[in-house]
């Protein structure tokens, strides 16, 4: 069995009428944190009284087409995207020294 995060969601078993909170997604980082399921594709859970797997699950977005010019970063943080900038690492090997550059 792999890893999964714990979806926030919760239903009466369509079946029995059983409470079912403990759904499950493996569509964001599987880190088994708990998530909302708006940007999910699919999560499930099973309810142990009637033996029934119970899983909710919507069409991929399509994918679209390239745009004719790249958009800018105005607009992919318009979108909700965050931008962090961290130094990149480099290994003490292939590090420039004085004694490699006079």
């Amino acid at each position: 069995m792999g890893m999964f995060d714990y979806v926030h969601f919760e239903m009466a078993c369509p079946n029995c009428g059983k409470p079912l909170g403990d759904f499950q997604s493996k569509d964001d980082y599987c880190t088994m944190d708990k998530i909302e399921p708006d940007n999910l594709s699919e999560f499930y859970s099973s309810c142990h009284t009637c033996k029934l797997w119970i899983e909710f699950k919507r069409p991929e977005p399509e994918t679209r087409p390239l745009r004719p010019k790249p958009l800018t970063r105005e607009e992919v943080e318009a979108m909700g995207f965050v931008l962090s900038v961290t130094p990149y690492p480099v290994a003490e090997s292939t590090a420039a020294t004085p004694k490699d550059h006079p």
